[in-house]
């Protein structure tokens, strides 16, 4: 069960001052205004936004549609269900179906009364001016995701890390039966969540470098994609010769350098050098021996493509989500 605390206070708080603050001026209908407040409040300021400058324009469409319809033949279940049938295509024609319910909600009121007075659609406006606007205040006020990303994402980092760490070691086993993939089994839901949150943080951020986290999460996503292709040529490799230690002394040395703040540079070099080193070496002598050393090269050629991936990343960041994500390191 996903419960957000932070999100059922706002919400029962809005409902409560939207509610009280309509009582408080008299209005009909009063409790209505909670009700624009809790269908107002979304995950992100933009969304919250987003969606109240629709209501606003459905509010006024619905108003026209009332005083017209109602105005001009009665009020009468008939007339009713007409104004809502033409409200429903107009927001069905203009990409407002978040609208309806709250909007519907309006001209339900406008019936029971049988009023569409000015006095009236003023009543309305202010529900829904007291509602929506407690809601997008509110809002205003959402605490930051940073830290919950940082957490997330520093605990992501740690299992990848523990996954190459591991390959350094399986790499040189001839024995691999307890060798499982269950280790990215954690690591993928910790990368979902961390992306839901990156997500999130884009909706609640106004900054230039706001899909900084978006970006890096999307980059470890096509480093684990890869992992698994290494994991898999690891478990078909047979019996182990001196050929794979300088891969399994990479391995080690990139756990230990991975980092969010390393820019590869030095990997790649390392692997160039990987890949003379092998390019040097006497052909293979048996099949065995061939196919390993296959199994081997294509393992390097992962492990460049892993490094590149970050290493591009690190590449297309600009000066400001350097400065901002890490050489400040914002926690």
């Amino acid at each position: 069960m996903n419960i957000d605390p932070v999100k059922i206070i706002k919400l029962t708080a809005g409902a409560v001052i939207a509610a009280a603050a309509a009582y408080a001026l008299e209005l009909d209908y009063a409790v209505s205004a909670g009700v624009i407040c809790l269908l107002t409040i979304q995950d992100t300021r933009k969304e919250t936004l987003r969606i109240t400058l629709k209501r606003l324009i459905a509010f006024c469409g619905v108003t026209v549609l009332c005083k017209a319809g109602f105005g001009i033949f009665g009020f009468g279940f008939v007339q009713f269900g007409i104004v809502l049938g033409l409200f429903l295509i107009l927001c069905g024609v203009l990409d407002m179906n978040e609208a309806v319910a709250m909007n519907c909600v309006i001209a339900t009121h406008y019936f029971a009364s049988g009023d569409i007075s000015v006095d009236m659609i003023i009543n309305e406006a202010a529900l829904f001016s007291l509602g929506a606007g407690t809601g997008v205040i509110l809002n205003i006020f959402m605490p930051s995701r940073i830290q919950k990303i940082r957490r997330i994402q520093t605990e992501t980092d740690e299992h990848i890390r523990t996954i190459i760490k591991r390959m350094s070691v399986y790499i040189l086993r001839d024995d691999r039966k307890d060798y499982t993939g269950s280790c990215f089994d954690d690591t993928d839901r910790l990368l979902e969540v961390l992306r839901r949150e990156a997500v999130k943080y884009i909706g609640n951020s106004y900054v230039s470098e706001k899909d900084y986290f978006y970006k890096y999460v999307n980059m470890r996503i096509e480093q684990c994609i890869v992992l698994k292709r290494i994991f898999t040529d690891i478990k078909r490799l047979g019996s182990i010769t001196v050929y794979a230690e300088p891969i399994s002394e990479f391995l080690l040395k990139m756990s230990e350098d991975f980092s969010e703040i390393n820019d590869s540079v030095d990997l790649l070099e390392a692997l160039e050098k990987l890949f003379l080193h092998y390019s040097a070496e006497e052909l293979p002598q048996s099949r065995e021996e061939f196919e390993n050393r296959a199994l081997l090269y294509h393992i390097l050629c992962d492990l460049k493509l892993f490094v590149s991936i970050k290493a591009k990343f690190a590449e297309d960041l600009d000066e400001k989500e350097k400065e901002r994500f890490w050489k400040k390191k914002i926690l």
